[in-house]
């Protein structure tokens, strides 16, 4: 199988979210413990089982996985690789996308924060993009921030079924 063709991103830090051109937030609750959410996340080979699109998500290394991992994913048939920026167990969880074989964004940073929230978790999610041309609304009209919504919605209950 020949080598996709990569885009290589501007690589950026945590002040980018201050900085970018269009951040993007979103929250849901998740009815399970924090413990168990945050160890979801980390494990990067659970991600097909609960988030939409995803194929298939591992980290470089023999682990731990921790600040400065690589993290290795195909979603929707677009291959990423990310740096980890944040791994603060189980509070926050962050990493910056380094290229992608879909030139989409000229820098992109993704940063999840944990709560514990009564009996289950508050997730919230902020998605910083410096786009190649302004994310407004999908092919099908759908505004992007809506379809953004709808599809870390869908993650998180699908997070709470594969938790269950």
């Amino acid at each position: 199988m020949p080598e996709p063709d990569w885009h290589t991103l501007r690589p950026v830090d945590l002040d980018f979210e201050a900085k970018a051109e269009q951040v993007f937030r979103m929250q849901e609750q998740v009815a399970a413990p924090l413990e168990r959410v945050w160890e979801a996340f980390a494990d990067a080979v659970t991600w097909s089982r609960w988030f939409p699109g995803v194929e298939w998500a591992r980290y470089d290394g023999a682990g731990p996985a921790g600040v400065g991992t690589i993290r290795r994913s195909s979603v929707g048939g677009v291959q990423y690789e990310e740096t980890m920026l944040v791994w603060d167990r189980p509070r926050r969880w962050a990493y910056r996308v380094d290229r992608s074989t879909a030139p989409v964004a000229r820098a992109q940073l993704e940063i999840t924060d944990f709560e514990r929230s009564g009996p289950g978790t508050r997730v919230r999610w902020t998605l910083a993009v410096e786009p190649l041309e302004k994310l407004g609304y999908m092919a099908d009209g759908t505004p992007f921030e809506r379809f953004l919504a709808n599809l870390f919605r869908d993650a998180m209950r699908g997070l709470e079924a594969y938790l269950a």
